[in-house]
């Protein structure tokens, strides 16, 4: 069997469809996860492809509802944080403005990105539990990955293949703590985002806007002002 087929399922997924499971003694995400990981989640940028529905229970008959996401690997990092415990937001984009001369205005986009950017290899690794979970869903396609969310989590989510997703997985597996719907426009945004004002807004977007809301508060003059009230009478 080759490498590929050991790592891919060639078979169509259909999406949305209901697997039923029974789980082999009592479930919880982290005994499923890897006890010996690293005690950090990754932050990633996907884009959605499918997904199915995993329904199961365990030992004690609780019931779990899971949605496996198939996602389509864009960039990652592991999740950092600051001396105070706020979550730092890793730079995905991999580079960043550097001034190339002596103008204030001479730049250049040079390698940057986040010292804890993961490749594919890495992310897949991460995520393995080397449990059932494993070979519950597999992806169906190159540079792709599966992970686990609770159905009450994106049930009502509107997703289409292609979607672009920012996602928060929990400590050392494949479970998904938070995510957010992205567009071609936003990814930039969000990506650069770490409070307050978007950093993806450049000082022209600001000066234009501000143009435009003055102009909006001027007075109307002689020349362009609407009948008074007491001509309608």
């Amino acid at each position: 069997m080759s490498r590929a087929h050991m790592l891919y399922d060639d078979k169509p997924l259909e999406c949305g469809a209901t697997v039923q499971h029974h789980w082999q003694g009592v479930f919880s995400e982290d005994a499923a996860s890897k006890a010996d990981g690293a005690q950090h989640g990754i932050i990633l940028e996907a884009a959605y492809q499918a997904h199915e529905k995993h329904y199961f229970d365990d030992a004690k008959k609780a019931k779990f509802r899971y949605w496996a996401l198939h996602l389509e690997f864009k960039a990652a990092a592991r999740r950092a944080y600051d001396r105070f415990n706020k979550e730092v937001e890793p730079n995905l984009g991999k580079t960043k403005l550097m001034n190339s001369g002596f103008l204030n205005s001479s730049y250049k986009k040079v390698e940057d990105g986040s010292p804890d950017t993961l490749s594919f290899p890495q992310v897949c690794d991460f995520i393995a539990t080397k449990t059932d979970l494993d070979s519950w869903s597999r992806p169906r396609q190159a540079n792709c990955f599966v992970l686990y969310v609770t159905e009450d989590t994106i049930k009502a989510s509107d997703l289409e293949p292609g979607q672009g997703m920012r996602i928060r997985t929990k400590p050392n597996g494949p479970f998904v703590e938070s995510f957010t719907l992205l567009d071609t426009a936003e990814r930039t945004a969000v990506k650069n985002y770490s409070g307050g004002t978007s950093t993806a807004h450049s000082w022209t977007d600001n000066l234009m806007a501000a143009k435009q809301s003055k102009a909006g508060d001027e007075l109307p003059t002689e020349a362009n002002q609407g009948a008074d009230d007491d001509e309608w009478d």
